[in-house]
Formats: C-alpha cells, sequence, structure tokens
C-alpha cells in the first residue's frame, strides 16, 4: 500500500510541475493539488478580457476583447456555449471579427428588450453589462415575392449595410461593396447601421381584419449589390390571399413602407433536370425570376417501381440567365433513372 501512494505522489508531483507549480516533497497531498489546479482555471479565464461591449441595434452587438479569439472559440457550436447572456438572450449566429480591427466582433443576437440592462457571460465568467438598444434597423418597404414569400428592402446608399460588407471574413470578396468603418460605425463621416445574421429572424404579417402570420427568414437570401432584400417565408402550407392587404412589422426593423396587397403569383416552372452526379441535380428553370426565392424549396423524385426521394436545395448556385439549381440528395439515386419529378 504505501508503494501505492509513492508511486501516486510521484504522479502528481510530476502532473503538477508541468503546470510551472512548484511542490516541496514535504507538503505533496490532495489540497495541495487542488490549490493548484485552481490557479490554472483562474489563469485561464483571466486570459480572456473584454475591453468593451456596446449594442448597435436591437439585434446587433460589438465586443471587443483585449486579444483576438482563436477561429475555434468562435465556431457556432463552441459560440453558442461560449457567449451567454441574460435576461432569455442569445447569440444567433457566429461572431465576425470587424474589418480593419484586431479583435473587435459584430456578434448577431435575438431581439433585445428596449429597456434592459444585460450581463455578458463569456466561458463561465462574467465580463461586464450593457443597455438594450432601442434602434431598429431602417428597412425601406417590404412587398411580395411569391405565394408564399416576402422580402424586406434595405440600401446601403441609405447607410444601412449588411454585415458581410463590413467583416474580415468577407474582406474584398464583396465585388467592391467591401468597407472598413471606424471606432464609431462610419465611414467617409456616415455612421452606417449594421444588419447583422439574420439566421432564425421572425417579421409578423397582419392580413386587414385578419389574424397575425409569422414568416422566417430564409438562409442565404440577403443580396450582396448594394440592396439588401432578405426574403421571409410563410409557414409550410400557407399562403397570401390574393388581393388582401398585409402590413408588417417586427421587433427588430422599422418600415417606411410596410403595407402591400397581396396577388396571385404564377409558380415556377421546371424546363428540364439534368444529373450533375449521383447526389446532386441541375434543375433550370422556365424563366429567371431574378430573385433568390428557391432556396429550401424541393422536389420530388420518381422512379418507375414508384419509390420517391426528395431533393432540396440549399445553397445559391444561380447560373446564366435561366435559374440553375443544384439540389442534394441524402440517398443516392442513380439505380432509379428514368425519373418522373413534381415540384
Amino acid at each position: 500500500m504505501k508503494k501505492t501512494k509513492k508511486h501516486l505522489s510521484l504522479l502528481l508531483l510530476a502532473s503538477m510541475l508541468g503546470t510551472g507549480v512548484a511542490v516541496p516533497f514535504n507538503v505533496l497531498n490532495m489540497d495541495t493539488v487542488a490549490r493548484a489546479a485552481s490557479h490554472d482555471k483562474q489563469d485561464d479565464r483571466e486570459a480572456v478580457e473584454v475591453t468593451s461591449i456596446k449594442s448597435l441595434n436591437s439585434i446587433t452587438l460589438e465586443i471587443t476583447f483585449a486579444e483576438p479569439l482563436s477561429s475555434t472559440e468562435v465556431e457556432l457550436n463552441n459560440a453558442l456555449k461560449n457567449f451567454e447572456f441574460d435576461n432569455d438572450l442569445t447569440i444567433r449566429n457566429v461572431p465576425q471579427r470587424k474589418t480593419g480591427f484586431e479583435s473587435t466582433y459584430i456578434v448577431p443576437t435575438t431581439p433585445q428588450e428596449e429597456g434592459t440592462t444585460y450581463t455578458f457571460t463569456y466561458k463561465g465568467e462574467e465580463m461586464g453589462t450593457f443597455e438594450a438598444s432601442d434602434e431598429k434597423i431602417n428597412m425601406r418597404e417590404a412587398r411580395q415575392v411569391s405565394n408564399d414569400t416576402i422580402e424586406l428592402e434595405s440600401r446601403l446608399g441609405d447607410r444601412v449595410t449588411d454585415y458581410g460588407n463590413v467583416i474580415e471574413a468577407y474582406a474584398g470578396k464583396r465585388g467592391g461593396l467591401d468597407f472598413e468603418l471606424d471606432e464609431d460605425n462610419r465611414y467617409r463621416g456616415r455612421e452606417y447601421q449594421i444588419i447583422s445574421s439574420l439566421r432564425g429572424t421572425q417579421v409578423t404579417l397582419t392580413p386587414r381584419n385578419g389574424e397575425p402570420i409569422v414568416a422566417t427568414y430564409v438562409p442565404f437570401t440577403q443580396n450582396t449589390d448594394g440592396v439588401q432584400e432578405p426574403k421571409f417565408r410563410l409557414p409550410a402550407g400557407e399562403e397570401l390571399e390574393p388581393g388582401v392587404t398585409y402590413t408588417v412589422s417586427s421587433d427588430w426593423a422599422d418600415f417606411r413602407d410596410a403595407t402591400f396587397t397581396a396577388r396571385d403569383v404564377d409558380p415556377l416552372t421546371i424546363q428540364s433536370v439534368k444529373a450533375k452526379n449521383e447526389t446532386t441535380l441541375d434543375v433550370t428553370l422556365r424563366r429567371d425570376p431574378r430573385e433568390e426565392i428557391f432556396p429550401l424549396r424541393r422536389i420530388t423524385l420518381t422512379a418507375p417501381d414508384g419509390t420517391e426521394l426528395v431533393a432540396q436545395y440549399k445553397f445559391t448556385t444561380r447560373n446564366g440567365a435561366t435559374e440553375r439549381l443544384k439540389l442534394w440528395m441524402e440517398k443516392s439515386w442513380s439505380r432509379m433513372s428514368p425519373i418522373r419529378w413534381s415540384q
């Protein structure tokens, strides 16, 4: 038994020496080990320091750390655990480093509640507080693009920018629209509103004399040509009623023109379907809708024996005058040819 204790003591000592903690042989015990481990954890916490927290608008924070975060720390799954707030506020997407800054991040959040003071905690350590912003994003108008989808328009010329234009990850990749804001979010003397990631955001459509309908952001539909036109889709199976006037509202945006009268929009018509490979299809539409309205849409593939597979559009893949779309399937359909398709 004494031999076992001796071996354990030597192992503990080796472990502690590896941390840089000097420990005399005659005081080596579990209490000392616990104190050393606590010392290490304290050093880890002190390694991360927040120097500034600002709420830019109701869905966007700007957080400055003393040192840049690692790429691993800002991966979505890690960020969801590391970036914590009280009062039910959460982040909605990856924190992105602001162009021209070493350790300042644009952080998308769920809508902040006006008048609320929030506490920011990073990796379990309280980092500071901030006041919710009562500023909403300025949108020009809301309008219909299909029978179940609307879009909101804002413009760079109105000093409203998608955050993709001002973050390091997209610098030099925005067709000349990327630029650097200063510490006050000004460019050439003009202050800009920043639309952070809209992932998971919603708006409410209220028909005249009807019940409100909630529409949710359709991923990857924010334009990059200076006119931001994010799309929002009604719940599955619901459509706008032609002739009815709708008013759009939200807790994160203000509208210059928030009403539109719905019309009946012809559905997309598939002209051809070609196999790109065993799990990818190219779909060409009869006409180019000139809008990113296909994301999350599906088509059904039917084999001669009646077997069906569903293909869903995932990413922006427009190509040429017609809308050419790539759809990825979870299963191979190579043994299903010939196929029929339905929308």
